[in-house]
């Protein structure tokens, strides 16, 4: 709801074309809080433009401080919060990050420092077949291909290559995943043809990230009030606001209390 965040202050001089919502996807049952299923969708350096925005925010607000502790609430598999704790080694021993989500599965993944990289087949054709753009936005950073990055890119590349090594750990192919590419082959289709490469964080890397299961309706009681710097809550309200049945995802009847309810608690923590 627009009008109920804007109430609250928030600024709005982000860039106008912040916004990617493009990001690795993933399902987990979670048969409480109202939901059936929680849907993560994250990915390293997601919505690059607004984590420089909120970066330069915390240098020029926050450089001086002794301590800086930043929330990253709902947040996934943690690619968020390693984001902002690479893009902000320069002020590591000041930094804190706190992730939390409702998702076990999601939060034991953020706890073991590993993550796995989705690489499709380069011939299919996304947005023939879906409608839509590739979702993986972030194999770049494990790709040999150069061309084509933009600066930016190129630059965080470089700093994931320090914070990041590979496994070089096997990973079995999903039998659903086999099943559905076989029978794309056999009626002459392109077939998805995910690889997967597993990448762990360096010895010394990223401790300044915590990663603990919590529901963000109860981020005064996880954080404790004023005790916040920054919130991040990205792509995540739908969870909240929304129903999922079946195949219809409606909007909830007391979508705008809950909102006002977060906000005030954001609010309190700040």
């Amino acid at each position: 709801n627009v009008r109920n965040v804007q109430s609250y202050g928030i600024r709005k001089s982000l860039p106008a074309d912040s916004v990617s919502l493009t990001a690795h996807a993933q399902g987990e049952l979670i048969l409480k809080k109202g939901l059936m299923q929680l849907i993560h969708q994250t990915a390293f350096d997601r919505e690059p433009q607004t984590k420089r925005f909120v970066c330069d925010y915390i240098h020029t607000h926050f450089g001086g401080k002794d301590k800086i502790n930043i929330v990253s609430a709902g947040c996934s598999t943690g690619e968020e919060a390693v984001t902002y704790s690479m893009l902000l080694y320069n002020l590591k021993n000041k930094v804190d990050i706190l992730g939390f989500d409702l998702g076990k599965k999601a939060i034991k993944q953020a706890q073991s420092r590993k993550y796995v990289f989705e690489i499709p087949n380069p011939e299919y054709d996304f947005q023939k077949e879906l409608g839509m753009s590739s979702p993986y936005s972030d194999i770049y950073l494990i790709s040999d291909k150069k061309q084509g990055l933009t600066p930016e890119q190129k630059r965080f590349k470089s700093l994931f290559h320090e914070f990041f090594e590979p496994t070089n750990r096997k990973i079995k192919t999903p039998f659903r995943e086999w099943l559905q590419d076989t029978l794309a082959k056999r009626n002459g289709e392109t077939p998805l043809g995910i690889k997967r490469k597993e990448y762990k964080l360096k010895d010394g890397m990223a401790n300044n990230c915590h990663f603990i299961q919590g529901d963000v309706l109860d981020i005064d009681k996880i954080t404790g009030e004023e005790k916040a710097d920054v919130i991040s809550f990205c792509n995540a309200l739908y969870h909240l606001t929304t129903i999922d049945k079946g195949y219809d995802i409606v909007a909830r009847k007391d979508s705008e209390e809950i909102i006002e309810k977060l906000m005030t608690k954001f609010k309190k923590c700040l």
